[in-house]
């Protein structure tokens, strides 16, 4: 499913590829999820393409964040821990054909791993969010354009709450 929300369209050809699973062993996994409707399948005729498209269906959307109380959060922050998840095999996979390959330097580099913690005011949260939105319009743009190598993009940032801060919430919230 998280493979899907990045996507918005796959035919199981595309799914095994980028799975690393083959096609005949995604079909129980994609009926499933077209019976429960987290999928919806596009007949070839519908698309213009060869195969069935699988698409998100109405059960994939999580219901928008409440803006006055916050309700829905979690499952957006649920949703985020299953793409880190997901991104964290891609990363693994991708290490073991990148080992004994000399990195490329600068901007030709292939991957670039960056985990900062530091402490932005509110200026500096506004200017991360808006060079994530430019990020996501190069990433919109590749996909569209489908040219060159395909490439995992993640990019997180949140408060980072101790342990202690968290426990403390959700006492209070008791």
């Amino acid at each position: 499913m998280v493979l899907m929300a990045g996507l918005k369209q796959a035919t199981v050809q595309e799914l095994a590829e980028l799975s690393g699973r083959t096609a005949q062993s995604l079909y129980p996994h994609l009926e499933a999820l077209v019976a429960a409707q987290f999928l919806v399948v596009q007949e070839p005729q519908e698309t213009g393409k060869r195969s069935r498209t699988y698409v998100l269906g109405p059960a994939a959307a999580l219901p928008p964040v409440n803006p006055q109380t916050g309700i829905g959060n979690s499952e957006r922050i649920e949703l985020a821990a299953l793409m880190l998840h997901d991104s964290c095999a891609r990363l693994r996979r991708y290490g073991t054909i990148a080992e004994g390959i000399p990195p490329k330097t600068g901007a030709e580099r292939e991957h670039v791993t960056l985990s900062e913690l530091t402490w932005l005011d509110e200026d500096r949260r506004a200017r991360v969010n808006a060079l994530s939105m430019e990020i996501l319009q190069i990433i919109r743009e590749g996909r569209a354009q489908r040219t060159g190598r395909r490439t995992n993009v993640i990019v997180f940032h949140f408060p980072d709450v101790t342990l202690r801060e968290a426990r403390k919430q959700r006492g209070a919230k008791r």
